[in-house]
């Protein structure tokens, strides 16, 4: 196993986040678990956009959405054409 899933599995989202951005986290890290455990391509974009969508709900948070467009959108835009 490498020292990534390790890592991963380590990980969970904040307390104080809201519950939905704290599942659509938690989801996201689980997935991220999948492809890494089973050397897969890619994080299904339904993950991706879940994520983005529930962090989009919460003004207060801004700040966190862009910077996950940031990191998120050019794997997106490199998955949907492939």
């Amino acid at each position: 196993m490498s020292s990534d899933v390790e890592h991963f599995k380590k990980l969970e989202a904040v307390r104080w986040l809201p519950d939905d951005v704290k599942i659509s986290i938690n989801t996201f890290i689980k997935s991220a678990i999948i492809v890494e455990e089973n050397n897969l391509d890619s994080i299904p974009s339904e993950y991706v956009i879940n994520l983005l969508e529930s962090v989009k709900k919460h003004k207060e948070l801004g700040t966190l959405y862009l910077e996950l467009v940031e990191i998120l959108l050019p794997e997106l835009t490199n998955a949907s054409m492939e």
